[in-house]
């Protein structure tokens, strides 16, 4: 009974615990959710802030990442190395052929009307230019019409936009771009260099709201699916232009949701830091449009010469469609691979065009019957200019490190398009009908520059046009011969208290012993010798034998001075035979050497670079001239009389019928067994040295008058040689000299000569010493006869 009590007890326990559990767990079940819910809000709340804060971080991460690139060296851009910029001057000389070959060769078109960018006409007497866009280096110039009037070689008149000007301007040549080492090739345009058409067609296509948006565009990327959905395929992206370009400039290719994220953030930011021109500038210079084997091609500017050969200013409606449509694919749309592709994606971007009223009717009509315009092969032609980008890219890296050259910068030179196409024509033309049993082994090397400036206007390194390979111009060490002795004359002449051109030099038989104890016995060209001569007459006809006997009256020392004031700069060995160019100096060495003659003794640094300039347009080296007189103007000018009398009288007087009714002066050279052809000759402007010979060093069979004078003279008659006029300093006037003791006298007789002199100091006889007469001989006739 106590056992049924307790198990009835605990019974009724246990339904009272089970009473109160399902009481107690009816009362906290609503508290448990609530506290749920409650933990569960502040969770979120703290993931979130913990979230936006981590995306705040991230986004000034992103922030200075955007800026750094954007606001720094965005790209690794080509230096683009230009050609001088053409300058006219009213009654400056011009000649409408030598304009229309420069015009060609800057991929202007010549047509009937100008009406675009990069076009010209031509008549007997006028020529209109549509010049152009073009950054000078003071902001970008809008393209102008240019009219320049020529009568009788000379010009005329000058318009600019039809309104009269003295002076006009053309943008330079292009001569190359050198690559960064990211192999990205870019031609930077300024927003206002893009033609308008072009870039609402850009909008129109791949961002009609561009202006409108903050980077992201839901509207954008809802209708894009829309039209994915509908098409069953991709045929319409969502993303803004300004996501393009994070893209192309920030980010990589894959299509994960990271990169994604990244690419909205960037776009916000950019939109933010930057103004809408700012960016779509930067996509038109960004955008990959192309490949050209191992080099992408970025950009519209680039685009524009990769497909077309044309500056972005001169497309025309369908080629803007083409390039634009590349923007989608340009490996799907490749012109060359898929042009039924290509053309059916341009003639769709050309519907869209005319559908917006940016073509007309008739534009429209015009451009979907048109071919596709491209250039014939996918491979840019070489630079044709090999030799003298050598002598820019070794200039340039003396100016600028490498870092800097990969910033966009600019590079104007001094070189000269009609200079650098008539040496090329001459050597063509005339090398190998020089020495016909040789002529495949000859060698050549041409120099030109104005010595007045020292700007380097054309250079060639060898017979074969745009061979890219050793340049004999800049690097063939040659025997210089005679090209030596005007220093050795020099150095006589600016001691004008003891020689002057009339003195007597002896021009006899010598024998002169080297330090080893060798005997050297120079002898004259023709193996003749003559007793005595005068000084001019010594350098006119080139002689040997005087010119070693003045040397080792002046001392080898005072010569070797006399070359490095000419602006030589290595060592020299003092030794007699550098008397007779025992020397060996490249074409460019010795161009620099004869420019203080002709410039009036005035010395200048010869050079291609005359300025580079930065992507934002600032001067970041410019070339300051010397302006320095490293040699006497009175010594100068009677050097340029006596080399103008070796053109005329002397071993170059063939150029008196060669170059008929100019006034030129200048050298020849022949080094031993006629290995060494030279010729160093100028007018009233431009200096050139000429080297002709074999790199086995193997004889020519030239001398200097009947090799490289012969391409001198040639160069100079298809390019118009302007006749010299020397300048007379006060201490010089013409005196008369006794032929026969070579002092000056103040009474005419018959064995004397007028030459200009030094008169400071000069000491005057009063009469002539009379020659003595000569037995005259008799005739056979006189002989059988008598007198």
């Amino acid at each position: 009974m106590t056992a049924k009590k307790t198990s009835k007890t605990t019974s009724k326990n246990q339904k009272n615990n089970k009473s109160s559990a399902e009481k107690v767990t009816e009362e906290t079940t609503p508290s448990r959710v609530k506290r749920m819910l409650r933990w569960s809000f502040w969770l979120f709340l703290k993931m979130s802030f913990i979230a936006v804060f981590v995306l705040f971080l991230y986004s000034i991460y992103l922030d200075g990442k955007v800026r750094d690139k954007f606001e720094g060296q965005r790209w690794q851009v080509p230096v683009q190395v230009f050609g001088a910029i053409e300058k006219y001057t009213v009654g400056s000389k011009l000649t409408l052929t030598n304009l229309r070959a420069s015009l060609s060769a800057n991929r202007y078109k010549k047509v009937t009307h100008v009406e675009r960018p990069g076009e010209f006409a031509l008549s007997k007497s006028r020529a209109i230019i549509y010049r152009r866009a073009f950054d000078f280096g003071a902001g970008v110039e809008a393209p102008a019409k240019l009219t320049i009037d020529v009568t009788n070689g000379k010009i005329k008149a000058l318009y600019l936009d039809d309104e009269k000007v003295a002076q006009l301007r053309l943008e330079p040549l292009l001569l190359d771009r050198i690559l960064p080492e990211s192999k990205e090739d870019r031609v930077l345009v300024s927003l206002q260099a893009v033609p308008t058409k072009l870039l609402d067609t850009l909008l129109l296509i791949e961002d009609r709201n561009f202006y409108f948006h903050y980077g992201v565009s839901p509207i954008g990327i809802l209708r894009a699916l829309y039209q994915n959905l509908i098409a069953g395929r991709t045929v319409q992206g969502g993303s803004t232009l300004t996501q393009q370009l994070v893209k192309n400039m920030f980010l990589t290719r894959d299509k994960t949701l990271w990169r994604k994220a990244n690419e909205a953030i960037m776009a916000l930011i950019l939109e933010y830091r930057y103004s809408k021109d700012q960016l779509l500038e930067a996509y038109i210079n960004e955008v990959y449009l192309g490949q050209h084997y191992a080099n992408g091609i970025y950009g519209f500017g680039l685009a524009a010469e990769f497909y077309f050969g044309k500056s972005i200013q001169s497309l025309n409606a369908e080629q803007m469609a083409m390039i634009i449509g590349q923007v989608k694919g340009p490996s799907y749309y490749d012109p060359w691979r898929f042009p039924e592709r290509t053309i059916k994606r341009r003639d769709l971007v050309l519907r869209l065009m005319y559908q917006k009223e940016i073509l007309s009717q008739q534009e429209f009509e015009h451009a979907v019957e048109s071919p596709l315009s491209i250039r014939k092969k996918r491979r840019v032609k070489q630079q044709k200019f090999p030799a003298y980008l050598q002598l820019v890219k070794a200039e340039l890296s003396r100016h600028l490190s490498e870092y800097q050259q990969q910033s966009g910068v600019r590079v104007f030179t001094g070189f000269s398009i009609n200079h650098q196409l008539a040496l090329q024509a001459t050597i063509n033309e005339k090398l190998t009908t020089l020495a016909q049993e040789s002529a495949e082994q000859l060698q050549v090397a041409m120099v030109v520059s104005d010595f007045k400036s020292g700007e380097i206007r054309a250079l060639v390194g060898g017979k074969e046009a745009g061979y890219a390979g050793f340049n004999r111009a800049l690097h063939a060490k040659r025997p210089i011969g005679s090209l030596i002795k005007p220093a050795v004359f020099l150095a006589a002449l600016e001691r004008y208290q003891r020689f002057n051109l009339a003195t007597l030099i002896e021009d006899k038989e010598i024998t002169l012993s080297s330090e080893d104890g060798q005997a050297w016995r120079p002898k004259n060209y023709d193996g003749k010798y003559r007793g005595k001569v005068h000084l001019v007459d010594a350098l006119v006809s080139s002689l040997n034998i005087p010119t070693v006997n003045l040397g080792m009256q002046l001392g080898l020392d005072n010569v070797a001075q006399a070359i490095h004031l000419l602006g030589y700069q290595e060592d020299i060995v003092t030794r007699p035979s550098m008397l007779l160019g025992a020397l060996n100096m490249s074409p460019m060495e010795i161009n620099q050497l004869y420019i203080p003659i002709a410039n009036n003794g005035k010395g200048e640094k010869s050079h291609a670079i005359d300025r580079i300039v930065s992507a934002r347009g600032e001067t970041l080296w410019q070339f300051e001239a010397l302006d320095q007189q490293v040699i006497s103007t009175q010594a100068a000018y009677l050097l340029d009389f006596s080399l103008n009398k070796v053109t005329t009288s002397g071993t170059a007087r063939s150029l008196t019928w060669r170059l008929k009714d100019k006034v030129v002066a200048g050298k020849t050279g022949t080094t031993n067994d006629l290995r060494d052809s030279w010729f160093v000759g100028y007018d009233n402007q431009l200096l050139v040295t000429t080297w002709i010979g074999r790199d086995d060093n193997k004889p020519t069979k030239l001398t200097g008058s009947s090799g490289a004078l012969v391409l001198f003279a040639d160069f100079m008659t298809k390019t118009g040689a302007i006749s010299r006029q020397a300048n007379i300093p006060a201490s010089v006037e013409l005196v008369r000299f006794d032929n026969k003791n070579g002092r000056p006298v103040t009474q005419a007789c018959d064995n004397s000569q007028l030459l200009p002199a030094v008169t400071t100091g000069l000491l005057y006889e009063a009469d002539c010493e009379e020659a003595p007469l000569k037995s005259k001989k008799k005739s056979w006739l006189e002989k059988i006869f008598g007198d």
